[in-house]
């Protein structure tokens, strides 16, 4: 039996929860606690939603229990062997799944680190072992440290996330690889959360998971393609392995809508290549008109950005209050993360530019101590 203690994730977007606790009118918040494309979702999503013949027969059909759409898209897109593909309501019903295929043990998490993370493991019986990621190091992940771990923990499950989350830093695919070989010796499966690497495509192991024993990948379809609403994602493991983790799912996890719009949305190249290119242009721009400001602000390939807010301006939680009250914008308190609540660490997405200018509008106030609006 597993302890009666609940654990809850913490997550960006519960802007309802934020509107509610301040009065505020959820629909006039700008919220930079999601990190969402701001180019919102392909030309081929929106069609298909908007196609009302298409939507009735979804509607009143059952789904495909084998998504075999979503499973052809992603073998055309990236190589990958349909019968190495698992499809889930998104990558947090994956995560659990694998860490129920696994037998109980203890697993190895890299934190600062993703709350789901802490709320699957403990729902799981696996007992966690965190390796603190140092700061000074923009938590990048330390190749010799995290090998000594394995050596040293013996888990049954180490979760690594590339890029990581709350930073954005990115970890090599060449040093994945080691870190994944080293897992292999002491019997450990390495799951490796690629959420956010679509802006990093060269570095992704997606289509090496399926050849290589003790390595799960698992891929958000929705963050990239701004459509979070669907919640759907896959994973990909060697093929005998795929079929145990789908024992641990429900029989329909992702509705038809769901499954041919992630089909519809992997196929968008175009689209691919366009949010790379803007992603990187409003990042660099944001970061640089932060750093002017005296904000630290850490390296990162994603479509966030994790800050360090001078210890000047006040504490982190009262920041983040005004920044609500008084300009409508919604950050994320990175004082849940394990390690960072004495810190002044919070989290922003890229948003448009003229979203981004409101935000570095908003933190000057607090630079120069004007009266904020």
């Amino acid at each position: 039996m597993h302890s009666a203690e609940t654990v809850l994730p913490v997550h960006g977007g519960d802007i309802a929860s934020v509107a509610a606790r301040y009065g505020a009118n959820a629909t006039e918040l700008l919220d930079f606690s999601v990190n969402v494309n701001p180019l919102g979702a392909p030309t081929a999503v929106l069609d298909y939603l908007a196609d009302a013949r298409a939507m009735t027969r979804a509607l009143a059909s059952y789904p495909d229990r084998d998504a075999s759409l979503l499973k052809t898209a992603v073998h055309e897109r990236y190589g990958v062997p349909k019968e190495a593909l698992v499809v889930a309501n998104g990558t947090a019903a994956l995560l659990d799944a694998v860490l129920r295929a696994l037998p109980p043990g203890r697993c190895l998490v890299p934190v600062p680190a993703f709350s789901e993370y802490r709320r699957a493991r403990h729902a799981c019986g696996q007992k966690l072992h965190a390796l603190p990621l140092e700061s000074e190091n923009d938590f990048r992940l330390d190749l010799e440290r995290t090998i000594d771990a394995l050596h040293r923990e013996l888990p049954s499950a180490l979760i690594l996330t590339n890029p990581h989350n709350p930073s954005g830093a990115l970890c090599k695919k060449e040093a994945i690889l080691e870190i994944v070989h080293a897992a292999s010796a002491v019997a450990c499966v390495v799951l490796l959360d690629e959420a956010f690497i679509d802006y990093a495509p060269e570095e992704s192991l997606v289509a090496e998971a399926a050849e290589i024993e003790n390595l799960v990948v698992l891929r958000s379809v929705t963050k990239f393609y701004a459509m979070p609403a669907m919640r759907v994602g896959y994973a990909v493991a060697p093929p005998r392995f795929a079929r145990r983790i789908e024992a641990f799912l429900p029989s329909w996890p992702v509705s038809d809508v769901a499954i041919e719009a992630a089909a519809r949305a992997i196929g968008e190249r175009a689209f691919e290549r366009r949010s790379i290119a803007q992603n990187a242009a409003l990042r660099g721009e944001l970061a640089r008109n932060l750093c002017e400001l005296g904000v630290r602000v850490l390296p990162s390939v994603a479509n966030f950005l994790m800050l360090e807010l001078p210890a000047s301006w006040g504490a982190r939680a009262s920041i983040c209050e005004r920044l609500v009250r008084s300009w409508g914008i919604v950050v994320r308190d990175c004082g849940d993360y394990d390690g960072l609540a004495d810190r002044t660490f919070v989290r922003v997405g890229i948003k448009d530019r003229t979203s981004n200018e409101r935000l570095v509008e908003a933190f000057r106030s607090f630079s120069t101590r004007e009266e904020i609006p």
